[in-house]
């Protein structure tokens, strides 16, 4: 995706001909530029040789040509948002009006940005989906991930989460079953959900092991339990 070549490694981008005096704001702008050109080449140009490694020109020059109203959306927040002192050193921070806080690091004599400056791309592509998919993976952004979900995913999700997160405090003086001398398990059933914990010794001290989030079973089915370290068949 244009924005995992953009954002990840905008080494030159970020840099400039002034050296390690050069201002992070200055490799900041530079960024807006090149996201507000209709130049592929140029753009291309601006990135590290490890990002050219990982999509080539014609990928690039096809995602970035339809890309325009994200890339003048990605300008404007970048340069409505920028603020504070623009040289601080190794560091500087560039601060967003929904509080997000991007840094950005010195390197020699260019500026490289330490994380994703903005996350708003779309998946035309099953490929870019699932490199959006890994990106948020990879930077362990629960947001980004469940961004790339199906809204029937996301709902079911967020429903199963939120009813584990009421339901465990109030279930902390529930019953605990005992399995042996090193198992343990913590269930309840909640809006048709059953919830169950599954706690294991380990070192002499009691860690969580596993949790199942699943429908709970009818009146006239017995619980399975399922698998330990599966995934739930609703998952």
């Amino acid at each position: 995706m244009l924005r995992t070549a953009l954002l990840l490694a905008l080494v030159t981008a970020c840099g400039g001909p002034a050296g390690p005096s050069s201002p992070a704001a200055d490799g900041v702008r530079m960024y807006v530029s090149a996201l507000r050109s209709n130049d592929a080449q140029d753009a291309y140009r601006l990135l590290s040789s490890d990002a050219r490694k990982k999509i080539s020109y014609d990928e690039f020059a096809l995602q970035w040509k339809s890309s325009d109203k994200e890339r003048q959306w990605q300008a404007k927040v970048l340069e409505e948002s920028l603020k504070g002192n623009p040289d601080v050193g190794e560091r500087a921070l560039i601060s967003f009006s929904d509080g997000k806080l991007v840094q950005l690091e010195r390197e020699g004599k260019t500026w490289r940005l330490e994380s994703e400056l903005v996350s708003r791309s779309r998946a035309k592509r099953p490929r870019d989906a699932v490199r959006l998919f890994a990106d948020a993976v990879a930077q362990r952004d629960i947001n980004g991930m469940l961004g790339v979900l199906t809204q029937r995913r996301r709902d079911g999700l967020t429903k199963q989460v939120e009813g584990f997160v009421a339901g465990i405090g109030k279930r902390i003086n529930d019953r605990i079953d005992e399995f042996g001398t090193d198992r343990a398990e913590l269930r309840w059933d909640e809006n048709g959900i059953r919830y169950r914990i599954v706690l294991r010794k380990e070192d002499d001290e009691w860690r969580v092991d596993d949790i199942y989030i699943r429908p709970a079973p009818k009146e006239d089915e017995p619980d399975k339990g399922g698998v330990e370290g599966g995934i739930p068949d609703d998952f």
